[in-house]
């Protein structure tokens, strides 16, 4: 069944300064991100449900639409309810509730019937509202929308997602644990942000997804040093990534307007730099799951960029050693795109991790003014050919093997 996510916006922080959603959280609010898990657990259109629209909601709403989400905003229990299909199920998010997205997406698989997120009734969960006197709600249900139509009726002075609790209660809803729904993993504890002094927790589990867990020898450790340290500053100021990721891109074009004018070595500095600035964007991105992901044609841009002065490089190494250096100059892009194409296919055959000193345009742009500082621009340009080859032939290799393997 299609799913539609109801967010609840209509409470007070703790000291009173403005809404629970409008809480700043990594550069932007907690009503986006909790819109993030729920688009990320499959919601198609979320339904925002507050009584007035501050500006900071509505910004917040605004840029989430941008980013190519469907968000509504209702002002009643009412208007709300006539914005969902009959067929939907519906994810309901308490104000202020945020749980880890493995839980949120267990709920949102639940097949039949209503669910709701669970926890242990003790002292560490004592700011969720207690379901009996052995859990309490996480703050995530599923429903449908004739629930959600029978709890309006009879909802009269009472809080909706509080009635809606007790509904689901009654009705023998599935309970569904907010701290390992697969009973395999341990998942970080649901938060209820009433408050600022809860949105640091939530804020450190975002900066945490800035890292990536696999990828290239670059990423993981290079990048780790000079870019993740951009990130914090970057979100405190609210720069959109989109524009750290364009900024990135005029730099890799400034580099080739200086390798036009012979200006190698400027070049070759500012290329490490601008793949530095377009990690950070992409770091930035994986904070905000799929609300903020980056396009392939920026890093097709930056890579054109390089691709560029490649090319008037060996223009020059052509017209001092000969034609011989723009078989070179070709053979390294060509390897590299071969061994992407590679990648895709002995992911399809049988799936097994990259070896991380595998070439990459990002590893081959940070090694080339340490080799052309060892040996000049023409060994430069060799030694990054035969990296790029020599990965060509690794990926050949396993995908060759993979293959035999299938056919046996």
């Amino acid at each position: 069944m299609p799913l539609a996510a109801l967010i609840a916006a209509q409470d007070q922080t703790d000291i009173g300064d403005g809404l629970r959603a409008t809480l700043p959280l990594a550069g932007r609010t907690l009503i986006e991100h909790q819109a993030g898990l729920a688009i990320a657990a499959g919601a198609a259109h979320i339904v925002v449900l507050v009584e007035r629209v501050p500006a900071v909601l509505a910004q917040a709403v605004d840029r989430l639409r941008r980013q190519g989400a469907r968000i509504e905003i209702a002002r009643s229990v009412a208007d709300a309810i006539d914005r969902f299909h009959p067929s939907e199920k519906i994810l309901l998010v308490a104000d202020g509730a945020v749980a880890a997205q493995g839980a949120v997406d267990a709920l949102a698989g639940t097949e039949e019937g209503s669910a709701l997120l669970a926890l242990p009734d003790d002292q560490d969960h004592a700011a969720f509202e207690r379901i009996d006197a052995a859990e309490r709600w996480a703050g995530y249900a599923l429903l449908d929308k004739a629930l959600l139509e029978a709890t309006a009726r009879m909802l009269g002075d009472w809080d909706l997602t509080s009635t809606l609790l007790r509904r689901l209660v009654q009705d023998d809803a599935a309970r569904i644990s907010a701290l390992d729904p697969s009973g395999e993993r341990p998942l970080p504890p649901p938060v209820l942000a009433i408050g600022p002094a809860a949105i640091g927790t939530i804020e450190a589990g975002l900066l945490r997804r800035a890292d990536p867990g696999e990828g290239n020898w670059v990423e993981l450790y290079l990048h780790r040093l000079v870019a993740g340290p951009l990130i914090g500053p970057l979100i405190a100021r609210q720069i959109d990534q989109r524009l750290v990721a364009g900024v990135a891109v005029g730099i890799a074009w400034f580099a080739a307007l200086l390798a036009g004018f012979k200006l190698f070595w400027g070049a070759a500095l500012l290329l490490p730099l601008a793949a530095a600035t377009a990690s950070a964007a992409r770091r930035m991105a994986r904070i905000w799951g799929g609300v903020a992901e980056p396009t392939a044609l920026v890093a097709l841009a930056r890579h054109a960029a390089a691709l560029a002065a490649l090319l008037l490089l060996a223009r020059l190494l052509v017209d001092e050693g000969g034609w011989g250096w723009w078989l070179v100059a070709a053979l390294l892009p060509a390897a590299l795109a071969g061994a992407g194409a590679l990648e895709t296919i002995v992911a399809a055959i049988r799936p097994s991790p990259s070896p991380r000193w595998l070439a990459s345009a990002d590893a081959l742009v940070w090694l080339a003014p340490a080799v052309a500082v060892l040996g000049g621009w023409r060994w430069m340009l060799a030694a990054l050919t035969a990296y790029a080859v020599l990965s060509f032939v690794e990926r050949f290799a396993t995908a060759w093997k993979g293959a035999r393997i299938c056919d046996s």
